[in-house]
């Protein structure tokens, strides 16, 4: 009777692991297309950017190249948009999904939906040796930070200067950039004190240029960051979600996350 018990128990497992990795159901619009279009702003390295040859690299780019893959072995294309412009882009059917560090907010659920891979943080970036002190967002008061159009870091670091403003001190002059690239070029040359970047970019960075840069803020802002979909399309939704879920339970979504040096940003 054990045995029978005990068979019957590893078919169930069995089934449900199985079904937890069945096949995602393939949306009506891409039975027939061969190729899906990413919009990225691919300047978030370790997440999205181009190597030496301009070949798309990083974490992103192999989660959205696999999602490809799940979804009938397409082909992938990446349009490259400024930030600033990649829902609007998505809106206008430039392309089939966000593939980026999409911060998951109210405001952007109101207009696309976003299904989350992954927990990210924000991070403030200084000269080595961090030669204004900067130990915490108060400590940016009078200085130079460069922030990404669009991004959250820029909303939070205006709420800070709203703070500071309150508290009679002087606010931050806020530099506005549209690529990581040019944030920190602007950086490295000293035409800012200081740039609010998420924790992932800064500590790329700040491991390639050891001698450069460093984290000077404690990580803070921690928020769900998903691939950006039109509301329209409910289909897409449910089989990226799926993909998402069914990487988790084969293990290759921690095991991605961990080539990338990222493995403490996974979902809950």
């Amino acid at each position: 009777m054990r045995l029978i018990c005990s068979i019957a128990a590893a078919v169930s497992l069995s089934l449900t692991a199985s079904l937890a990795s069945a096949a995602p159901v393939i949306p009506d619009r891409l039975k027939d297309v061969k190729k899906l279009t990413y919009c990225s702003g691919m300047d978030s390295p370790p997440l999205a950017s181009f190597d030496a040859s301009q070949k798309p690299t990083g974490m992103i780019i192999e989660l959205g190249e696999e999602i490809a893959k799940r979804l009938g072995n397409k082909e992938v294309s990446w349009r490259v948009t400024p930030f600033s412009g990649i829902i609007p882009a998505l809106l206008a059917g430039q392309c089939d999904l966000i593939v980026d560090q999409l911060f998951d907010k109210p405001e952007r659920r109101q207009v696309i939906d976003i299904v989350n891979y992954m927990y990210s943080s924000q991070s403030v970036v200084v000269p080595k040796g961090n030669p204004k002190g900067v130990k915490a967002m108060s400590d940016l008061s009078g200085l130079k930070v460069a922030v990404l159009n669009g991004s959250t870091i820029k909303t939070l670091l205006e709420a800070e200067n709203d703070k500071l403003t309150k508290d009679g001190k002087a606010p931050m002059k806020l530099v506005v950039y549209n690529a990581d690239t040019d944030a920190f070029q602007a950086l490295r040359i000293n035409q800012v004190d200081a740039y609010g970047t998420t924790v992932e970019t800064s500590g790329y960075y700040a491991a390639m240029a050891p001698d450069m840069f460093e984290e000077a803020v404690p990580a803070f802002g921690r928020i769900l960051t998903g691939i950006g979909v039109r509301k329209d399309d409910k289909q897409m939704s449910a089989a990226v979600q799926q993909i998402i879920d069914d990487m988790r339970a084969d293990g290759s979504y921690m095991a991605l996350l961990t080539k990338w040096h990222i493995p403490g940003d996974t979902l809950d």
